[in-house]
């Protein structure tokens, strides 16, 4: 069976002194794409180094929303421009709304709105990570997709209920079972799904 891992994060520093195993690993377990998700312009030319050095891998360009604070007047360009030029950015993320770990909820709510606009100007899917922040995030997209036109892309980081799962279905996203399907509070979503 191959495989395509639409999420990784290879590029922090303790990978770098064994990059080529790791890669080895990836092939062995039938692993054929990687597709590897930023999260701030400071990692851009990390990892399209990584991205120019294994031609199985990918990359998408955004802004954590745990990082929505490191935003700037020229973080919208970086991003467009990158994304624009380079064809190994084949999305927009991880970007979205994280009202778990942070409460600036307005400046997150701002950057995320600036990162739906680039992936619609240049029609790249989204890496969504959305944790505590359904509501708003479903609100947001919905207003966006009936004033501006259909976005599309992927719940990454996403433990909602079914409930709010068939809100970002109807809206045309895919749902992620990322690495929250270890987190205590699943088993109760794990009941409702049965």
């Amino acid at each position: 069976m191959q495989l395509i891992d639409t999420h990784v994060h290879i590029n922090f520093d303790v990978f770098n002194s064994d990059l080529e195993d790791i890669r080895q690993r990836w092939q062995q377990a039938g692993v054929v794409h990687l597709v590897h998700s930023c999260v701030e312009p400071q990692e851009f030319n990390a990892i399209k180094s990584i991205a120019d050095r294994f031609p199985e891998l990918s990359y998408a360009v955004g802004l954590h929303p745990l990082d929505a604070h490191k935003w700037t007047s020229t973080t919208a360009t970086q991003i467009e421009e990158l994304a624009a030029s380079d064809y190994q950015v084949v999305a927009i993320g991880e970007t979205g709304l994280d009202f778990y770990k942070a409460d600036n909820k307005e400046q997150q709510e701002f950057v995320f709105r600036q990162q739906l606009n680039i992936a619609k100007k240049l029609n790249k899917p989204l890496i969504i990570h959305c944790r505590d922040a359904a509501a708003a995030m479903a609100e947001i997209i919905d207003d966006f997709q009936k004033n501006q036109g259909l976005v599309r892309g992927v719940m990454h980081c996403w433990g909602g209920n079914p409930e709010e799962t068939k809100m970002f279905i109807d809206l045309g996203f895919y749902i992620s079972f990322s690495g929250t399907v270890t987190f205590k509070r699943l088993p109760k979503f794990k009941n409702q799904l049965k």
